[in-house]
């Protein structure tokens, strides 16, 4: 029986993204209040976590440079207001090796660790070349193979390849050559109420696939090292799978989803979404909880 509880975490956020970033080709598109998540999936005997978020005061810094006002808590501090430590967590799947996702693999030092074959053989090779392309590379997670290296001495790393099997009901599907060289996003299939999709940066915001002021077109993401049209087979086939309910695709970075689910605003201007609550579990929404920064 496939039986999963699913939550979207946002661990911080940009106040003034700008929405060129999100959109190819769409220059006149404002600023955006942009959240950086993860996700958290959760059965009887399960916990898996869906990217990681990273914890870095000079990125940190960095991106309140560029984009103004920003706000960050430590990713294992955030997993607490579901009711989960750092301990618990069997498994992280890496949607892809960039900083903002993969940065915290070493916050978890129990669990294993999924990615995609294709992900590290590509970013290996972009890091051999040449200064000039450091385009490839500028946003990746630089130590993620070495993490990994440790990781799989102790039996805690795997790469697969191509679409495979995690759990009973849970696949991981490949996105080659979208955001990512080796991307993937990961399908949730519930017996009690069917499918959804944790997308990564494969889908950033609920418009990419619902069209910008909802015209039904797909808008591919800015921000890629792969091709625009790979992007968009990638993501009709996604949408194809939940039969075009777009409601079941969980962006990473978009506002929307506290609107779209019961979620949370904690006092630091952080959320927490419930998608779905199967195995069991309380809704988290309630959850007493006093993070160690709180801000009023």
């Amino acid at each position: 029986m496939s039986d999963y509880s699913i939550w979207l975490l946002e661990y911080g956020y940009v106040n003034r993204f700008p929405a060129s970033n999100l959109f190819a080709a769409q220059p006149f598109e404002g600023f955006r209040r942009m959240p950086y998540c993860f996700g958290l999936i959760r059965s009887q005997d399960r916990c898996i976590l869906v990217d990681t978020g990273f914890w870095d005061e000079n990125r940190h810094r960095l991106l309140t440079a560029k984009y103004g006002e920003t706000f960050w808590q430590p990713p294992p501090e955030v997993v607490r207001r579901a009711g989960i430590e750092r301990s618990d967590v069997d498994t992280i799947v890496l949607t892809h090796n960039d900083f903002d996702h993969a940065g915290c693999v070493t916050a978890f030092p129990h669990a294993r660790v999924v990615v995609q074959r294709e992900e590290l053989d590509r970013y290996a090779a972009a890091a051999a070349l040449p200064s000039r392309f450091a385009f490839l590379t500028n946003v990746a997670q630089r130590d993620l193979p070495e993490t990994l290296s440790a990781r799989a001495a102790d039996g805690l790393a795997t790469l697969v390849e191509g679409e495979s099997q995690l759990a009973d009901g849970i696949r991981l599907v490949p996105a080659f050559g979208t955001h990512t060289p080796g991307s993937q996003y990961v399908v949730v299939d519930n017996d009690a109420d069917g499918r959804w999709i944790l997308a990564g940066d494969l889908v950033y915001v609920y418009e990419n696939v619902e069209g910008l002021r909802g015209d039904g077109v797909l808008a591919p993401i800015a921000m890629t090292t792969g091709s625009h049209t790979a992007w968009l087979h990638a993501v009709a086939a996604l949408v194809d799978s939940v039969e075009g309910d777009t409601h079941r695709v969980l962006p990473f970075h978009d506002a929307e989803a506290w609107r779209r689910f019961d979620s949370r605003e904690y006092g630091d201007g952080l959320h927490v979404a419930e998608i779905t609550r199967a195995g069991g579990h309380e809704s988290v929404l309630q959850r007493s909880y006093e993070p160690a920064n709180e801000r009023e």
